[in-house]
């Protein structure tokens, strides 16, 4: 028996990098695994994380298929920024809402569901970046 065989796990920014390797992984240990993703491919389901409508559908539709959410690993992310006297605000609003607003609102919805069932795991992905930022990374060290 698998370490996660019968969990539901829902992994954000599955497409590619942390993501898709944790999806890969938690696949690997016996899960169900619902990629989300700005685009769709075959293990991934288009959502935009700054959506809250886009994140509440596929929370939804993900216990509606499966009847249960178990883990949750929020690992959408962006990178930008600058330093901070050449920053446009614009910038900064979209990896905020990116890094960190996308991750509120997944826990949010998911939340919702495990707090229900009384049980579930959520892992948000940072970085070292937000405990010792990087020097013209204000807006990604901001939001980690």
């Amino acid at each position: 028996m698998a370490r996660l065989d019968g969990k539901v796990a829902l992994v954000t920014g599955a497409a590619s990098g942390i993501g898709a390797a944790c999806a890969e992984r938690f696949s690997a240990d016996g899960a169900k695994v619902v990629g989300l993703d700005l685009i769709d491919g075959p293990d991934v389901r288009a959502a935009d994380v700054t959506d809250e409508a886009a994140v509440a559908d596929a929370v939804e539709a993900t216990v509606r298929e499966h009847g249960r959410l178990d883990v949750v690993l929020n690992a959408a992310g962006v990178a930008g920024g600058g330093p901070v006297h050449l920053l446009e605000a614009e910038e900064f609003e979209r990896v905020i809402r990116v890094n960190l607003t996308g991750t509120f609102l997944v826990c949010k919805h998911a939340l919702i569901h495990m707090v229900e069932q009384g049980s579930g795991s959520i892992v948000n992905i940072a970085s070292v970046e937000g405990i010792e930022g990087t020097e013209g990374g204000s807006a990604y060290n901001a939001s980690k």
